[in-house]
């Protein structure tokens, strides 16, 4: 097939993409931020620097883009060429098979403006909180509603969202339930696992935002600080509310390291981090599958995981092979999830044991055979 890929250039994309290499498809990369190509897609059909000014730049612009959206995209046609613009032009021009986007928000609303105009067969992959988030705010539930009304294909995370989609009118196929940046090189890993010790750490993604909730845990470190006496802390992908709060225990007797979200990281160096690890925290109100579960799945360490909408259930059987958090706003909560995995080291055992037979099922090619089997299986039905 040629297939127009819609998308931000973020790792996940380039992944899931890259898995469709020297596959006999067609590939077109587009994305409606109009941000440089990610160099692993450089193999792609990709288009760049198109949003050109169609007059000078206003004074005020940017003020309502921000404050008054709405305004501002029925007079964006009139400023500057616009995703929808480039797709329909792009579109006409590859006559693609498929046009599918990654990411509802910025990627996919811009297609509804084109399926106004043109017939074309449509897929979409429903990552983090796509649905689960957006779907009761008013600005979007409507949106929502007719991109799924007019998607032919669906591709998720988690089987949440499926529920989620069915519930907001879409009746058309289900492609598929697969990672979102597509399977791991396991055996690359075994070797960063069979190098690296574990050791007394406790890793926790630092995001404190929309969705994340570091802060929280980091509340709950501080209401059983006794009992982390023998324990290492990090923090990575410290947001900057974060790196605040993290300095301020430091003053008062912490000795707690984080790396910002600003920094570059390699993901190399994520998985050492992971397989050192003996516990990984992951807090939040909503996302589906988090790349950073699934890592700590493979690498051994203890998923310690808030579970919006259930979604993390997908993958973790409370006390079993990980830790649920039913309320990720509830630090007392967490604190206890924290101090019951770290008195059980029998627990931490016997779930290292579960999650590699759960890791096998997350190997780079059984996934890929899979995804590129929903790609032939969509083939067949154009």
């Amino acid at each position: 097939m040629k297939i127009l890929f819609v998308c931000q250039q973020y790792i996940h994309a380039a992944r899931w993409i890259g898995q469709l290499k020297d596959s006999g498809h067609e590939i077109y990369v587009f994305d409606c931020l109009d941000q440089e190509i990610h160099p692993d897609l450089l193999w792609t059909n990709y288009t760049t620097n198109w949003s050109k000014r169609k007059i000078p730049y206003l004074k005020g612009e940017f003020f309502l883009e921000k404050k008054m959206p709405n305004i501002f995209n029925k007079l964006a046609p009139y400023l500057k060429v616009t995703a929808a613009e480039k797709l329909e032009e792009l579109i006409k021009e590859i006559k693609p098979d498929l046009v599918h986007s990654l990411e509802m928000q910025s990627q996919t609303y811009p297609l509804l403006k084109v399926r106004k105009k043109l017939n074309f067969k449509w897929a979409y992959f429903s990552w983090g909180s796509d649905l689960y988030l957006y779907q009761n705010e008013k600005k979007h539930q409507q949106k929502i509603k007719q991109v799924l009304f007019n998607l032919n294909y669906l591709f998720v995370d988690n089987h949440r969202d499926i529920n989620i989609a069915k519930d907001l009118g879409f009746k058309n196929e289900v492609a598929g339930i697969f990672p979102g940046g597509g399977g791991y090189q396991l055996e690359k890993i075994k070797d960063t696992v069979a190098q690296t010790s574990k050791e007394n750490l406790i890793i926790i993604k630092g995001y404190h935002h929309w969705a994340g909730r570091a802060l929280v845990v980091l509340k709950a470190l501080e209401l059983i600080k006794s009992d982390l006496i023998n324990y290492q802390i990090l923090v990575y992908s410290a947001h900057d509310n974060v790196i605040d709060r993290i300095v301020a225990m430091n003053a008062s007797g912490w000795n707690i390291e984080y790396i910002s979200r600003k920094k570059e990281v390699s993901q190399g160096e994520f998985l050492k981090l992971f397989a050192k690890a003996k516990i990984a925290i992951g807090n939040n109100i909503s996302d589906g599958i988090p790349n950073t579960l699934l890592e700590a799945i493979i690498l051994g360490a203890f998923p310690i995981q808030s579970n919006p909408g259930g979604a993390s259930e997908d993958y973790i059987t409370n006390g079993k092979n990980g830790f649920l958090i039913q309320n990720p706003e509830d630090a007392v909560e967490i604190s206890k999830l924290i101090i019951k995995a770290l008195q059980n080291e029998a627990l931490l055992e016997s779930a290292f044991l579960k999650n590699q037979e759960i890791a096998k099922k997350l190997a780079y090619k059984e996934i890929k055979n899979k995804v590129l089997k929903a790609y032939d299986n969509i083939s067949k039905t154009l």
